[in-house]
């Protein structure tokens, strides 16, 4: 049993055939990003992560050697939704070298993120009656499912970003959606997606409250180089 056991682990190890690949990632032996990792600012702001991993202290974020495939269900969304979402992936990715793809619509309406299998990343538009969590001034909602990988520590595997349809329609005055607002909403839960948590500091797009801050923040950029740089 020894010997098998030893005989496997050298054939996954030295194994040069794509076919081994998700073997070798099983046990953790991957190491082939799907984007270059970003260089960590020294930034003067703030950044906590939703998560971290029980012994090391690090973040959890997603396996940078995947992409992460997002799926939009278009109901109750706004005129131009497809650029808001296409913007946030962009800004997200360009701070974590993660990369995302979009795989297409769903008519798949937003769970509550109970579920331990990947899948694509959910992102729609509702309302409070249908998901409670955006009651109140709650513009958005975002986040993601973290699993046990194998002996190694935890990692996303799926999440969802869920948009208020109501305010969406407040920002649209009827002849233009008041755009940055609208954009900056989407970008703050996919940081939330990615793993960011709220901050105190009203200068990081990732402060709990709108104050008019619409892009990511020199902490927000910190924390999402880290995030990136999570080994695979």
């Amino acid at each position: 049993m020894l010997v098998t056991s030893v005989a496997v682990f050298v054939f996954v190890v030295v194994a040069p055939t794509a076919g081994m690949q998700s073997l070798r990632r099983l046990v953790g032996l991957g190491d082939d990003r799907v984007g270059a990792a970003p260089a960590v600012p020294d930034g003067s702001g703030s950044y906590e992560f939703l998560q971290t991993q029980p012994h090391t202290g690090e973040p959890v974020g997603y396996d940078p050697c995947r992409v992460i495939e997002v799926e939009v269900n278009p109901d109750g969304a706004p005129e131009g939704y497809d650029a808001l979402v296409d913007t946030a992936i962009e800004h997200t990715s360009g701070a974590t070298g993660l990369r995302f793809q979009r795989v297409g619509l769903t008519d798949r309406r937003p769970p509550k993120l109970t579920t331990a299998r990947r899948q694509p990343v959910l992102v729609a538009w509702a309302t409070a009656d249908e998901v409670p969590d955006l009651a109140g001034d709650v513009a958005g909602i975002g986040g993601s499912t973290a699993v046990e990988r194998g002996f190694r520590d935890r990692t996303y595997v799926t999440g969802q970003v869920v948009l208020d349809a109501d305010v969406y329609d407040d920002l649209d005055d009827g002849d233009d959606l008041e755009y940055a607002s609208a954009q900056a909403i989407v970008d703050h839960e996919f940081g939330h997606l990615v793993g960011l948590d709220h901050v105190d500091d009203p200068g990081e797009l990732m402060y709990a409250d709108n104050v008019g801050v619409t892009t990511y923040g020199p902490g927000d950029l910190e924390g999402l180089a880290r995030l990136g740089n999570i080994p695979c």
